[in-house]
């Protein structure tokens, strides 16, 4: 019985050219099929509770999912939201090169720092940017202006990570 391509991923999505078909079939070691493999934890990131804040002011959104209280709807925050004086200066958590400083879709002016080891932090809703691609940051330095709130966030691996976890107690 021969199952036509078109039928396989009607029935099954793509799952079932990956499941049936030697061609697009998951490699195997011999052995193991049916087991997963153990994969080790990554090692802690030694800039954990090392980054310094990016602003004086308060937190007013924290990372992770919100519930909105009357209609349920879900939404989930990226990064921290920290209230402070308009015009605050914003400054370079950690160490390290300009990636990013332009206004962004849904940012607004917004610094991107790569801290390498593919650690990087997000400075958005700023006023003024001080800093261009390519420049060399240390920690502390001033690379942006806030308006009333700073949106920070930061990415290890690409993903979103609390802040919080990251920054260091105040």
């Amino acid at each position: 019985m021969s199952v036509s391509l078109a039928g396989l991923l009607l029935g099954t999505g793509c799952a079932g050219l990956y499941s049936r078909s030697p061609r697009y079939a998951r490699s195997r070691r011999p052995g193991t099929a049916g087991r997963t493999e153990e994969r080790p934890e990554p090692a802690a990131d030694k800039r954990q509770g090392r980054l310094g804040w990016p602003v004086v002011g308060t937190v007013v959104q924290s990372f992770g999912v919100k519930v909105h209280p009357k209609y349920g709807t879900k939404t989930k925050s990226q990064g921290l939201d920290i209230a402070c004086a308009n015009g605050s200066p914003v400054k370079a958590s950690y160490d390290g090169r300009v990636s990013f400083a332009e206004s962004f879709m849904g940012y607004g002016k917004m610094v991107i720092v790569d801290h390498g080891e593919q650690l990087h932090s997000i400075y958005s809703r700023l006023s003024e940017i001080r800093v261009s691609v390519g420049a060399v940051v240390r920690t502390g330095e001033t690379i942006a202006f806030a308006g009333d709130t700073l949106h920070f966030e930061v990415r290890k691996g690409g993903k979103s990570d609390d802040p919080e976890l990251w920054l260091s107690r105040r």
